[in-house]
Formats: C-alpha cells, sequence, structure tokens
C-alpha cells in the first residue's frame, strides 16, 4: 500500500538529517583547521657572528673570542626552549639555569654568558639589538669569556617568530681568567 507523500517526507527527512550532520561534522572543521606550532632550527652565519662579534670586541680594546660548536649546541637547545614558549621568561634563562645547562651538556667552565633574542629578523638585527641593550652588550665585552656559539628557531605561529639565542663562555680548556684591577 502507498501513502501519497510518504516517499517525498522520507526525503525531506533523510535531507534534513544529512544537513544537520554536516553542520555537526563542520563545527568540528575549525579546531582541527587551526595551525599547530612547528619549530625549525634555522641556519645561522657563524662565519659572519664572529666577525661581528670580534670586530666589536676590537673596537673595545678586548680580545678575539673563536666559535664553539658545543656552545652552538647548547644556545639551540635554549631557542627551542623560549620558541616552544613563545618567550624569553623562563627560569632556564638565568645564572642557575645556563650552569646546569652548560654542566649537563659537560662544558666545564669558569665564565658564562648568554644573550636571547626574540623577532629579529636576522643576525645583524639581533647583534644591533644585544649592542643596545645594557645587560647583552655587556655579555659582548665580558672579558673572561673565550667562546660563542649561536642559534636560531623559528616558531609559525604566535607572537616573536623568530628566536635568537648566544652563548658566551670561557672553558676549562683556555684556562682561568686573570683578573685585572
Amino acid at each position: 500500500m502507498r501513502v501519497p507523500g510518504l516517499a517525498n517526507k522520507f526525503k525531506v527527512a533523510l535531507t534534513v538529517g544529512l544537513a544537520a550532520w554536516t553542520i555537526a561534522a563542520c563545527s568540528v572543521l575549525p579546531s582541527d583547521m587551526e595551525e599547530r606550532t612547528i619549530l625549525t632550527d634555522q641556519p645561522v652565519d657563524r662565519g659572519q657572528m664572529v666577525a661581528m662579534i670580534n670586530a666589536y670586541r676590537q673596537q673595545n680594546g678586548l680580545p678575539e673570542i673563536r666559535h664553539d660548536p658545543e656552545l652552538d649546541a647548547v644556545s639551540q637547545k635554549m631557542a627551542r626552549h623560549i620558541a616552544g614558549r613563545d618567550s624569553m621568561d623562563t627560569w632556564a634563562h638565568s645564572a642557575f639555569g645556563l650552569s646546569q645547562r652548560l654542566d649537563k651538556a659537560g662544558y666545564a667552565n669558569y665564565a658564562a654568558a648568554e644573550n636571547l633574542g626574540a623577532g629579529y629578523a636576522d643576525l645583524s638585527a639581533a647583534f644591533r639589538g644585544w649592542q643596545g641593550s645594557e645587560g647583552h652588550n655587556r655579555n659582548l665585552l665580558n672579558s673572561y669569556v673565550t667562546r660563542v656559539g649561536i642559534a636560531r628557531t623559528n616558531r609559525n605561529t604566535g607572537k616573536w617568530r623568530n628566536f635568537w639565542v648566544m652563548t658566551l663562555a670561557r672553558p676549562h680548556a683556555d684556562g682561568r681568567p686573570v683578573v685585572v684591577r
């Protein structure tokens, strides 16, 4: 037995049901489509970095320092740490934090310092930023350090996008610093 209009009512109910399901499914899509944070370590021209810091130190009557790949590795871990947080505000950026990270890396040293930077598009901009900051500039001109490492990590989301870390140190291999009074 055929009921007039039943087929049409079924089609309407099916269409409404499918539309409701589609709308419900679409409401899930925006959160699925949110951009995930991706951290990417970026190459840094270490020759340029060493030339910049040594020219600056020479202008200020200080001896040259040399590049140290072990400090690059320490710097890279910190750059990833701050990039992951999208912030430089972390306990790891302290004298104690740096000392712990160097100890963990097996980097015995007599002196160490660290400069962080965020948002700088290139090495020259980061370096100028450090020169313009009293504490960072003091690290660049630290007479006790003999080695330097640097790293950069980019973040695809967030406020800063570019994170820089320069680690300066004097390893035991370079001998105790001489205090000049």
